[in-house]
């Protein structure tokens, strides 16, 4: 395999401006079901280069022992169309650094879902499911400027699955965890009994009411609203597609004065967590509503250019075999300054916590999610819980809504999928109150 020396000197011949991206994967897998056991690792390394000439990007992946081929396929590529893509100026910044964390192997991944495993056990609970992945990614950043960056980052992540039957009725609670650290043990046996939890009350859970009612979202829901229904809809691609409810809503007010909501690839907690993209632009916290207002949004460098702003390292890839699109990294609410006491303290509402699915279309900004655990508020007192609840609206007209904002703060992990492309991202904020939505 080519030395860094090599490829920057291989890149550095060509008079159009190229960039290559090496990565290596070293990952191990656990999944626990019902006392069996399934184990999957493994090692997997690749690379790839891509070249702008005449408005046109090529790109080629295979392995590192190929970079000088895959120089050669892109530039075929990019000479084969005439498009109008541009290539705006590349922003300079010191990059951040994270301590790295250590894994515990297969063996100890094994061990570990076994007994969180039984952790789950339960009168009522006839399906208990485990997974644990752990991975640690090695990615090289190298381009025809002389630009060399290299990161690397133990990704850790977690999912538990209780499913449950009273007569003919069947519920599932289910937990996640994340964490580019370490394994924590007592989070890990926490997210197993809530899994248990989750399941076991929504068998006794009866149908909510319907109607337009105010809401209290927990930070897990919180953070999926500003994700799904804001966090999209500022991606700069889907701005100048013009698929955007926000296209052309820079600097207007959409939201309610108390409402702030932003992406930052550098939050040290957030599962999304990176100090580069996939273009070697550090990552830049990004205001994408500040006190109710359409403030930024989410950038490539191509997006960038062609909108006439600073790129913000918004630029992500799932795998060498993948080309830069557009992405969020950890999109939240900014708390408030309100108690969680005092969001609850309504004649009548509801406390809704998580999301169990949805949808969202971000050209109308019309969404449904539906709840993962809902519950009715009566006089400030928080009642016995209820099942089958979602909530429907569209993006501006919730923000407007909004008439509380706690001092809490809380991450949620997953994976967001775009094109056909997974990358891990957090989601988070603190409760938030909405004064009124359909309930359904």
């Amino acid at each position: 395999m080519m030395e860094p020396d090599s490829i920057l000197s291989l890149l550095g011949k060509e008079k159009h401006f190229c960039e290559a991206r090496i990565e290596r994967l070293e990952f191990s897998s656990v999944r626990y079901k019902d006392g069996e056991v399934q184990v999957n690792s493994g090692t997997e390394k690749g690379a790839n280069v891509r070249l702008f000439k005449n408005g046109c990007w090529g790109f080629a992946s295979g392995s590192p022992e190929e970079m000088p081929k895959l120089l050669r396929k892109a530039k075929e590529l990019a000479s084969m169309g005439k498009c109008k893509s541009k290539l705006g100026k590349r922003p300079t910044g010191r990059l951040k650094k994270w301590k790295r964390g250590k894994g515990i192997g297969v063996d100890g991944l094994v061990k570990l879902s076994r007994e969180l495993g039984k952790q789950m056990r339960g009168k009522r609970i006839r399906n208990r499911s485990v997974g644990l992945f752990e991975q640690m990614d090695s990615l090289e950043y190298y381009n025809s400027t002389g630009e060399e960056k290299n990161e690397k980052n133990l990704v850790l992540y977690g999912r538990f699955s209780s499913v449950g039957r009273e007569g003919k009725r069947v519920e599932e609670g289910g937990e996640r965890f994340s964490s580019l650290k370490k394994w924590d043990k007592e989070k890990l046996f926490m997210h197993a009994k809530e899994a248990k939890r989750k399941c076991s009350e929504s068998l006794d859970a009866d149908p909510a009411k319907k109607g337009e009612f105010s809401i209290v979202m927990d930070p897990a829901l919180a953070g999926v609203f500003a994700h799904e229904a804001v966090g999209h809809a500022c991606e700069a691609d889907g701005i100048i597609e013009g698929t955007s409810i926000l296209r052309d809503k820079l600097g207007e007010k959409i939201g309610s004065g108390i409402i702030t909501i932003w992406d930052d690839p550098a939050l040290e907690e957030g599962f999304g967590r990176y100090s580069f993209d996939s273009e070697g632009v550090a990552g830049k916290k990004v205001e994408l509503i500040k006190k109710g207002a359409v403030a930024g949004r989410m950038h490539s460098m191509e997006t960038a250019a062609e909108l006439g702003e600073e790129p913000n390292g918004h630029g992500r890839a799932e795998s060498y075999a993948s080309s830069p699109i557009v992405r969020m990294s950890n999109t939240c609410i900014e708390p408030g300054e309100q108690e969680v006491e005092e969001l609850l303290g309504i004649k009548e509402g509801l406390y809704l916590k998580g999301m169990s699915g949805g949808s969202v279309d971000p050209f109308t900004g019309q969404f449904m999610f539906r709840c993962e655990e809902a519950f009715p508020i009566k006089k400030g007192e928080v009642g016995k819980r209820v099942r089958a609840v979602s909530i429907t609206g569209t993006i501006m007209g919730t923000l407007l809504e909004v008439d509380g904002v706690a001092n809490d703060f809380e991450l949620s992990p997953g994976f967001c999928g775009k094109s056909g492309q997974n990358v891990r991202v957090s989601d988070g904020g603190p409760h938030v109150r909405v004064k009124k939505i359909r309930v359904g």
